[in-house]
């Protein structure tokens, strides 16, 4: 089953989304995932609708939609006239869209989720902060070290609960948008039993508080279309 989840790694994506975010972000993006001699490229667009839906169209390799509204995630294949649904009853994360959100808030949302500012340091022109989670959660949360340079975010590298590191991610060429500096190119390092893989996700056409397509807002699958059932 070829099922392209292509989720934003980090456990940042458990962030709340506030009011003060975009109503709507729409953007294109391309993610290659390079692990060995293995490397898989996927192209699309995205569209993010408050307080937590996204649609997501795949053009490449495949084509695919997916949808993901609170706690149900609907994959539909239209040339395979097929769809699965997924339901969770956990809040399940918006891939693309929320590192545009995170970095929108100040301190990448982390004050919001309970994290402390333990100590910060300066290297050069790069200033470093370093984040603990809330006591009573630090059995199921790591830390998080922000790395900033010129009011850019940089740097952000992810631990487990053992102080591990598991992810280092840096952003570069950044667009100026409601006041922010929004990074269009990701690299992200990711760790994972002594191997490594690494992943580029590339921005373009980011678009804030715009009127979505009407295909996108009131998607509907054909009626021809069964759709498989799954809970989580």
């Amino acid at each position: 089953m070829h099922i392209i989840f292509v989720a934003l790694l980090l456990t940042l994506t458990q962030l709340t989304i506030e009011s003060k975010v975009p109503d709507t972000i729409s953007l294109n993006f391309e993610r290659k995932v390079m692990q060995g001699n293995s490397t898989e490229i996927v192209k699309g667009i995205a569209y993010y609708q408050s307080p937590q839906k996204l649609f997501i169209e795949v053009k490449h390799p495949i084509n695919q939609i997916m949808i993901i509204d609170g706690g149900v995630m609907l994959i539909y294949y239209p040339l395979e006239k097929k769809a699965i649904r997924y339901k969770t009853r956990n809040q399940i994360p918006i891939p693309f869209i929320q590192t545009m959100l995170s970095i929108i808030k100040d301190d990448y949302g982390l004050t919001e989720m309970g994290y402390t500012l333990k100590k910060h340091k300066t290297e050069g022109d790069n200033l470093y902060t370093y984040w603990e989670p809330p006591r009573e959660l630090r059995k199921r949360l790591g830390s998080f070290i922000l790395g900033t340079a010129n009011g850019r975010l940089v740097y952000v590298e992810a631990k487990n609960p053992k102080g591990k590191t598991v992810a280092k991610s840096f952003y570069e060429k950044y667009i100026e948008l409601m006041g922010k500096n929004i990074p269009m190119e990701i690299h992200t390092d990711i760790y994972n039993e002594g191997k490594i893989k690494a992943e580029d996700v590339a921005y373009s056409k980011v678009k804030l508080n715009v009127a979505l397509p009407e295909e996108v807002v009131n998607f509907k699958l054909p009626e021809s279309i069964s759709v498989k059932e799954i809970e989580w």
